[in-house]
């Protein structure tokens, strides 16, 4: 999960207060959407004892350099007002689009960002107000995939080419990474998340034989090491 921050008012450097603290979250770290479901539930928290916040919600696409809404998907309400100490559900709902594919998982970003109010103190003053942007993954998983997860870790195949490693996921689900080891060495050069169908050649020195462990993100957004493979 990425937390981002968004200054949404300069001012003066003569004295400002903070008007934003880190109390609105939300209640996963991933949302997973079945598409045999009408639908997909994410619950926002305003942890603030005295202060609300405005909750815009909305989802964009994985590996865009903008986060612009995308009109695959529905997020209500998308804005509304949160009280301190309450919270609230947003309902994602898949509006169709012929470009998300049907015969394996799609991947997007579910994006809540959350501005304080102005207190009374603060009005006439010069404040800093930010605005805390919460964003997590949104798999779109269509009805009727076949095979798990856990299945797809076993379907990733390691190649030594040339000193490099090639990696292949031949599945139809997406592998987060959460660490990846050769010959219990940490790669930092390791993949965020390998896609379904997807070919990856990583510039790490690789031969024949060598061990090679994966720990990937499951669907509960806990670490799972998986068994370790050797290197064809």
């Amino acid at each position: 999960m990425r937390l981002l921050l968004c200054v949404l008012l300069a001012l003066t450097p003569l004295g400002y207060s903070v008007g934003a603290h880190a109390a609105v979250s939300v209640g996963a770290t991933r949302l997973i959407y079945d598409g045999a479901s009408s639908e997909a539930n994410l619950t926002v928290n305003n942890r603030d004892d005295s202060s609300p916040y405005l909750v815009q919600s909305w989802v964009s696409r994985f590996g865009s350099a903008s986060d612009e809404s995308v009109d695959s998907f529905i997020v209500t309400p998308p804005l509304f007002r949160l009280d301190a100490n309450k919270e609230n559900i947003l309902r994602v709902i898949f509006a169709g689009d012929a470009d998300v594919p049907q015969d394996r998982e799609s991947l997007f970003l579910m994006n809540v960002k959350a501005i304080p109010a102005m207190s009374d103190e603060q009005r006439g003053k010069n404040v800093l107000q930010i605005a805390l942007k919460t964003t997590i993954k949104l798999f779109y998983r269509p009805a009727g995939l076949q095979g798990a997860l856990k299945d797809a870790v076993a379907q990733v195949s390691w190649q030594a080419n040339a000193g490099a490693l090639v990696v292949k996921n031949a599945s139809n689900y997406h592998v987060v990474v959460s660490e990846l080891k050769l010959n219990g060495q940490p790669l930092t050069q390791a993949p965020d998340v390998l896609r379904p169908g997807q070919q990856q050649v990583l510039s790490t020195s690789a031969k024949t034989g060598d061990e090679l462990q994966l720990s990937y993100i499951d669907d509960y957004g806990s670490t799972v090491v998986a068994p370790a493979v050797r290197i064809d």
